[in-house]
């Protein structure tokens, strides 16, 4: 046998520490994927120049900015990189880098932990809240991540994190709170430019989105993997909500797929957030705003910390796409009928729901 074959398969038998627990001893064997997925381009490989499109809030944060004509400009560009890549990058955003660097830092202190600890607040067989290293359900095909997933919920927060830190769980869930509260934020101004770009009313989507208890953030830290080749962080999805914020740190790892299926890396900037469209304002929108399949692949040296918020409507919100967007002939083959979104959630979480 090659002496290159022998020490491959040494490495698929070592212990993954970081993702085992007393009920699962895992090894890296348990995370490889389905030939078909392995990644052939690196965490660290970027194309030239800019990927997906970067769009600055800077100056049009203020409300008295709305009519202007830089405001017009920058909700069709919002549009115009959703429509193309279904992602952009957005910077200048107005999120208080405090509030970012301090939730960066709890959910480092959380996933820092002993592994005993943590599952104080694993999640249920039931539902998928809370902590788990990987996810064993998959029974193949594991993501090579740890993963904390919570409501937009502060009692819902407070609760599960009192589990872990017990009556010291306030640095981390007055840290989330917050950060979910702006992220919250933001979200609902992005859905204002996207709507007033679709040349729809300003509150279009906005109005579905007062009850929050579709909402959720997902966390992932992806340890350092000895075989980042046949390994993923996140397989190929689409997200199915309508709308994900992600913050990642500096360490590349999220690819998305574009329309020539060649996979193209994301390149991390800093204090920036990764918007992407996710089936439901695809579907809303009668295909005019994209949901494109991605993925995270993780490598060798470093881990990396990514946190994706999911803004779903409420559940009772009945999607239905504006007569504005129903063009009889462009987009014939694409219209979606108006559909209860609760019964949409229940075909889709679980099985396309990620972070990368």
């Amino acid at each position: 046998m090659p002496q290159s074959l022998v020490m491959a398969l040494k490495v698929e038998e070592e212990h993954v520490e970081s993702l085992s627990s007393m009920d699962h001893n895992l090894f890296v064997k348990n995370f490889i994927w389905s030939k078909e997925e392995w990644p052939a381009i690196n965490y660290d490989e970027f194309a030239d120049g800019d990927d997906i499109p970067i769009i600055s809030l800077q100056g049009i944060l203020d409300e008295k900015k709305k009519k202007s004509q830089d405001y017009e400009i920058l909700c069709q560009a919002m549009v115009n990189a959703s429509s193309s890549w279904g992602f952009f990058k957005l910077v200048d955003h107005g999120v208080d880098l405090k509030v970012i660097e301090n939730v960066k830092l709890r959910l480092n202190e959380l996933f820092d932990l002993p592994m005993e600890q943590k599952l104080k607040g694993a999640r249920s067989a039931s539902l998928p809240l809370g902590y788990s290293a990987t996810n064993p359900d998959y029974g193949k095909n594991l993501p090579s991540a740890e993963i904390l997933q919570l409501l937009q919920s502060p009692k819902h927060v407070v609760a599960l994190v009192t589990k872990v830190f017990g009556d010291q769980h306030q640095p981390f869930s007055d840290a989330m709170i917050e950060y979910m509260h702006e992220l919250d934020k933001l979200g609902m101004k992005i859905f204002e430019m996207l709507a007033h770009g679709l040349g729809l009313e300003d509150d279009f989507f906005t109005k579905s989105f007062e009850e929050k208890e579709a909402t959720t953030i997902r966390v992932n830290r992806y340890p350092p993997c000895p075989l980042p080749e046949k390994c993923l962080g996140l397989g190929s999805l689409s997200d199915p909500h309508a709308l994900t914020i992600l913050l990642q740190d500096h360490v590349g790892g999220l690819q998305v797929l574009k329309t020539d299926h060649k996979w193209v890396g994301i390149r991390p900037i800093p204090n920036s957030f990764v918007i992407n469209i996710g089936d439901t304002l695809e579907a809303w929108t009668n295909g005019r705003l994209k949901s494109v399949v991605h993925r995270a692949v993780v490598n060798k040296e470093k881990q990396r910390l990514s946190a994706a918020y999911f803004l779903s409507p409420s559940s009772s919100a009945i999607i239905d796409c504006p007569p504005q967007l129903m063009d009889p002939i462009k987009h014939q083959s694409k219209k979606v009928y108006s559909f209860h979104l609760g019964r949409f959630q229940e075909g889709t979480t679980g099985s396309k729901e990620g972070s990368r």
